[in-house]
């Protein structure tokens, strides 16, 4: 009876661990989807900034496409960091996830 009782407090333990994986996987790939929306404005900016350039070729327009494209470019690599984390930590979790 007592081997039966441990073991079912086992599996429910273990169950409950899987469940909380399975919660912090969510959380990790909604801020990846966050990252890459970020990444994806980042784009936007840069691509702003060129037509910006290109549309109105006086120098106040040019400085204010250079500045889109800064905005652009450090939207990018910030966000690109942050990704390349959520990508370890969901390689971490999945480890896990399949030892349980």
């Amino acid at each position: 009876m007592r081997k039966k009782a441990s073991r079912k407090k086992e599996n429910s333990r273990a169950e409950e661990r899987k469940k909380t994986l399975l919660i912090e996987e969510q959380a990790v790939l909604s801020e990846e989807r966050t990252a890459l929306s970020f990444m994806r404005t980042g784009l936007a900016f840069i691509g702003s900034g060129i037509v910006i350039m290109n549309v109105f070729p006086n120098s106040q327009s040019t400085v204010f496409g250079w500045m889109f494209i800064l905005i652009g470019l450090v939207l990018l690599v910030q966000y690109a960091l942050r990704l390349s984390r959520h990508r370890k930590k969901i390689s971490e979790l999945m480890k896990e996830i399949e030892q349980c």
